[in-house]
This record gives structure tokens, C-alpha cells and sequence, in this order.
């Protein structure tokens, strides 16, 4: 049946990432996704199309593509992850803000963590009419207009999902998982991780 088929194809991830991403929401992200069989694309948002990302606290990771590269394509899911200097490259940088924009008008998703909900996507606009959480703290939470869930672990709000630190990472993964495929292969990832339900 059609439901089975839009489930069973291959899901594509873009997961831009630059200096100061958060490294554990990122590896949480990426492992994650990967596990319920997404194809993930992590693109560099440095300056001068540099695929190694230094992350908040020393680790080198290499990304896949440039950003430049990786907006040729079309996403299932934006999924954005955290550390502050990351947040504020991200959501400086128009070209990545205007495909999430567009993104958002196409009624794809959008999935956001710690200070990426509130840099990225509040501080431009794209929060309007949506549930979110962020990291905690007035320099994040003034960008989030509907400040109803922000204390909330992880927040669905129509095609948008959010989430609060490193600490939730993996339950955010698991919420794209359930949302981008279904909740049993979400449930199965999630016993394999030994993560609480």
C-alpha cells in the first residue's frame, strides 16, 4: 500500500553543520538517522568550501560536501544542530537560511536543536506560528515567540521539530526517526540504544 511505500524509500538528510557545532548532538543526529537507514548529508558551512569542522570542544569531523554543494539537492529533512558559534554561522548565512525558508513553504520538515531553534530559525523569521524549545537562556529563548514548550524535552509542531542540548539528543533523533519513517522503527532504534522510553 502507497503509506508502506513512502516509508520504505531511502529518506535524504541534510545536516549543515561549521566551526563550534556541538558535538554530540551532531554525532547523536547522524547516528541515529543513519541507523533507521537515511541518507545523511553533512555539509561544511565554513568559509572557503573547508569540509573539516572543528566542533565546540576540539573534535575534527569531515564533512561530505560543501553547503554550497549540498543546496543543488532536495531534502526530506533540515535538521540543524547546536553550539552557539555553529547556531550563529548557520543562521547568518543566507543562502542556508533562504533553502530552509523555502523548505518550510514546501511543508517539508525541519528539525532544530539547542541554539539552532532560536539563531537559526526564531532570530530569522521562521518560527512564526510554531511550538519550539531551545537551550535554555534569555540570549536563546527571546528569539522563540511561542515560549509555551519550552521546557519541553523535544516539541513537534507541524513540520518542525526542536529540541533543547545534548542532553536530548537523542530523543530529538528519535522524534525525526518517528516522524520521517514511523514510530515502531523509532522504538526499535531506540531499544537497540538501551534509551529510555
Amino acid at each position: 500500500d502507497r503509506v508502506r511505500e513512502m516509508h520504505s524509500e531511502k529518506k535524504t538528510v541534510l545536516v549543515p553543520i561549521a566551526d563550534g557545532v556541538e558535538e554530540t548532538e551532531f554525532a547523536s543526529i547522524f547516528d541515529v538517522l543513519k541507523r533507521a537507514g537515511a541518507d545523511v548529508t553533512v555539509a561544511s558551512a565554513n568559509l572557503g568550501g573547508v569540509l573539516k569542522v572543528h566542533s565546540a570542544n576540539g573534535l575534527t569531523v569531515e564533512a561530505t560536501r560543501t553547503l554550497d554543494e549540498a543546496l543543488h539537492g532536495s531534502y526530506d529533512v533540515i535538521v540543524l544542530p547546536g553550539g552557539h558559534k555553529n547556531s550563529e554561522t548557520l543562521g547568518q548565512c543566507t543562502k542556508l537560511v533562504d533553502f530552509v525558508r523555502k523548505q518550510r513553504e514546501e511543508g517539508k520538515w525541519i528539525a532544530a536543536i539547542c541554539a539552532s531553534p532560536a539563531l537559526v530559525l526564531g532570530k530569522n523569521g521562521l518560527l512564526e506560528g510554531e511550538r519550539a524549545t531551545c537551550y535554555p537562556g534569555e540570549a536563546y529563548e527571546r528569539f522563540i515567540p511561542d515560549k509555551s514548550h519550552l521546557n519541553d524535552r523535544v516539541v513537534v509542531s507541524h513540520r518542525l521539530i526542536t529540541s533543547r542540548s545534548p542532553g536530548t539528543a537523542l530523543e530529538f533523533g528519535l522524534a525525526i526517526v518517528s516522524q520521517l519513517f514511523d514510530s515502531s522503527k523509532a522504538d526499535k532504534i531506540r531499544q537497540g540504544l538501551l534509551v529510555k522510553a
